[in-house]
């Protein structure tokens, strides 16, 4: 048996976490824990892998389950439950994701975990969360049902087109980041307090908070009124605010906001900023004149000039522009390439993949990727073998099918 034990490095290194947690949201909170030193279990039912193991290049799995060790384990079962609650008498962090209720269904309330461990932080990740109307509460929810539930999909609805989501499964980062800021919180409230915490974080309530302006104004404001959104506008109305086709058919985006910005600006574009027409504000609306003037001379400058050319005018002036990169040109980047943002790692074959560098980025303490992802049970001796479990004991639950591999 092969042993990975985990290195000390990073700013969590001596946490323990147990991952139990399919698709994109619950993977996100354990991979980034554990590209910081954590250790990570993730935690596959012993039925059949993983959704994402299913990824015939791999890549997914690769990058949001590397540096962790993966237990198959029946959980449901007598059995599944009793090792469960050994594993986490020492555990620092439990992050499940499932339907609300779901862990309840199961007999493993807060408080029955709670009884293994005072301190254990649980973190509950859903797409409607673990209380409300129960009509929504068990839900099953993906990405594009949480976009579609918290008005996401509505905010990028184009008229005249299928409503779609917004990619790459927002939705799902959105709830995955929320769930590291609740199990940290949670895990330094345990240390200054002896006592453990269970966060409720739903996939709907995160987008919800990370889209305040446009959904504040239509609750805000009266029918009717030009600020309230409208599907089709991204941007509040504001003129000189979007994607630009440019002479090549290529795109920039900019932003021409605030004084200093249109000062410097508006010459480029053949404009006088301060003149009766363009009086000196910090944003111009799309449906007074003084907007309709800049708009137009926004789209008229762009499909006069490549989008190569807009970006190097406007960014001469200071200006916030960037023309939209396609993928295929972000491994090539200057900046991408001096702060090392990808990196390689291996995937379920053994080969060499890009993919994301560890981040956020610690000067003193770095995170740092020192495994592949782990196969489907792949570390269940070992963990086992750390809970006090000898080879017999381990060859029954297999027996069992408590354990797969």
């Amino acid at each position: 048996m092969e042993k990975y034990t985990v290195p000390e490095f990073g700013t969590l290194t001596g946490i323990k976490v147990v991952c139990s947690a399919t698709s994109v949201a619950g993977p996100l909170v354990g991979s980034l824990m554990a590209d910081h030193g954590a250790d990570v279990i993730w935690l596959e039912s012993s039925v059949g892998p993983s959704m994402e193991r299913n990824n015939p290049e791999g890549c997914q799995i690769a990058q949001d389950r590397r540096n962790m060790r993966s237990m198959a384990l029946n959980i449901p079962t007598e059995q599944g439950k009793k090792i469960l609650l050994e594993l986490l008498r020492d555990t620092d962090v439990l992050v499940e994701s499932s339907k609300g209720g779901q862990w309840e269904k199961w007999g493993l309330t807060d408080e029955v975990l709670w009884q293994a461990n005072p301190k254990l932080t649980i973190v509950h990740l859903s797409g409607f969360g673990q209380t409300g109307d129960p009509a929504y509460i068990g839900r099953a929810s993906f990405d594009p049902i949480g976009q579609a539930f918290a008005g996401l999909m509505y905010m990028n609805y184009q008229p005249g087109s299928v409503p779609a989501p917004a990619y790459p499964v927002v939705g799902d980062y959105y709830l995955g980041f929320m769930g590291v800021f609740a199990a940290l919180a949670g895990y330094i409230s345990a240390q200054r307090t002896g006592r453990g915490e269970s966060v409720d974080v739903s996939q709907f309530e995160s987008i919800l908070r990370c889209n305040p302006l446009s959904a504040m104004l239509d609750w805000n404001l009266p029918e009717g009124h030009p600020r309230r959104f409208q599907p089709g506008n991204l941007n509040a109305s504001t003129a000189g605010y979007n994607a630009y086709k440019c002479a090549d058919g290529e795109y920039v985006y900019m932003l021409i906001i605030s004084r200093g910005v249109m000062e410097r600006v508006f010459p480029v574009l053949g404009l006088e900023y301060g003149s009766a027409e363009l009086p000196k504000k910090a944003v111009y609306r799309i449906y007074d004149p003084e907007g309709k003037i800049l708009e137009k001379a926004v789209v008229d400058y762009c499909l006069a000039h490549t989008a190569q050319e807009v970006e190097t005018a406007l960014l001469a002036v200071g200006a916030p522009v960037m023309r939209m990169m396609k993928f295929s040109d972000i491994p090539g980047n200057s900046h991408v390439i001096a702060r090392g943002s990808l990196t390689t790692c291996q995937n379920s074959r053994g080969e060499d993949i890009v993919c994301c560098s560890v981040m956020p980025k610690m000067k003193n303490n770095p995170g740092r990727v020192w495994r592949r992802a782990p196969g489907w049970g792949e570390d269940n001796k070992e963990i086992l073998s750390e809970l006090g479990f000898g080879e017999d004991d381990i060859a029954q639950l297999y027996e069992q099918h408590i354990l797969s591999e």
